[in-house]
């Protein structure tokens, strides 16, 4: 079969699912009129440009500039006069980036917008609240909801956004850039979130043939609440990757593994602290990083003449197999200043530690500008 015929048959699929989830809501809906029907739409714009330069160390001194669009719109079946809870949700990504990796030589990535050039729709799903219960079906990128640590959500490096006992080791996963078919649903009680969800298992290309690339399945259970006069999350998860022998070498091995997180958040003096702990944990042979340690903290409301601006400093160590040295640790620190409404510029440095366990320290600059409107 020709690329053209597989772009084709990829293009049939994405065209399906749209159609497929579209005739649906459309037989359940109920007439509108065109002003509910307008109210119910939402949208939402990112851009992104980044600037990542290797000073030193690594494998060579170097540096890679970024460019990340997204675009997404929203469908509210209650704003539309239908029914409550339902939510039908689309994402296109654009991405024109370099890979800073070829640089530094790290494992874990330090830019987390970074080494891909692509366009594609990203994300198509239906999501329907029930009471307690939420229930989520289409193409999905499951990091957006499993192993989720929102103190760190500044931080430029990979690891504090999504472990990597589960990203290094299943390069399948289905997490950003990536989103898989798969379904999910979650129950939330008394301060108690219960989740689970069951995805394909190539994220990097979800509509090719995907019955037959395998299938990942992720289990997590949250605790929130109050302690000592601040707020805190605990998160505990399981996850399991189950794929077929000549897909493993690209996608990951049959493997599993167990992530933690924690988060605490505080005032202070009129400053708001987070704090945060990530731990993973895929001991299985097959995984050439079977264990990961991040820790941070972030501060923000330290200035009352920029009230929008935040700083943070932190640490993720990844353990690695069959390397000179035993581990690759990265040390980070940002300041994301607000320039005007919607606009944020963010200075980040970051200090790596035996990149890949083999190459010599590096001292990595990146320099973002963020753009965000809805």
């Amino acid at each position: 079969m020709t690329d053209r015929h597989k772009l084709c048959r990829t293009h049939r699929s994405v065209w399906l699912l749209c159609l497929g989830i579209l005739v649906l809501i459309y037989q359940a809906a109920p007439s509108a009129d065109a002003a509910s029907l307008s109210n119910a739409f939402s949208w939402n714009l990112h851009l992104s440009l980044d600037g990542v330069d290797n000073f030193s160390g690594g494998i060579a001194p170097g540096a890679v500039g970024n460019a990340t669009g997204k675009a997404g719109f929203a469908f509210n079946t209650a704003r539309a006069g239908w029914w409550s809870g339902g939510r039908l949700v689309t994402e296109f990504l654009a991405l024109q980036n370099g890979c800073p990796e070829n640089y530094v030589g790290d494992v874990q990535g330090v830019n987390n917008l970074t080494c891909l050039n692509r366009g594609a729709l990203y994300k198509l799903y239906y999501r329907q609240n029930m009471g307690n219960v939420t229930l989520r079906a289409g193409l999905i990128s499951a990091n957006d909801y499993f192993d989720t640590t929102g103190v760190a959500n500044r931080f430029l490096n990979v690891s504090y956004g999504f472990t990597p006992t589960i990203g290094v080791n299943v390069p399948g996963a289905s997490s950003y850039p990536f989103s898989s078919l798969g379904v999910m649903g979650s129950y939330s009680a008394d301060g108690w979130t219960a989740m689970g969800g069951v995805f394909e298992g190539d994220a990097i290309h979800p509509l090719r043939n995907p019955y037959h690339r395998g299938n990942m399945v992720w289990l997590e259970a949250d605790r929130s609440g109050s302690l000592d006069g601040g707020n805190y999350t605990v998160k505990v998860g399981a996850w399991r990757n189950s794929q077929i022998p000549q897909y493993q070498s690209a996608l990951g091995n049959d493997t599993s593994g167990l992530y933690s997180i924690g988060e605490y958040r505080w005032k202070q003096a009129g400053m708001a602290w987070g704090g945060f702990l990530e731990l993973g944990a895929a001991p299985n042979p097959v995984n050439t990083l079977p264990w990961y340690l991040g820790a941070g903290l972030r501060l923000r409301h330290f200035w009352l003449a920029r009230p929008g601006d935040s700083l943070g400093i932190g640490m993720a160590r990844a353990w690695l197999r069959g390397t000179p040295h035993t581990a690759e640790t990265d040390v980070e620190c940002y300041y994301s200043a607000k320039i005007i409404s919607h606009l944020y510029l963010q200075p980040d440095l970051q200090y790596v530690i035996h990149p890949s366990g083999s190459y010599p320290n590096a001292l990595v600059g990146l320099l973002r500008l963020h753009m965000r409107f809805s």
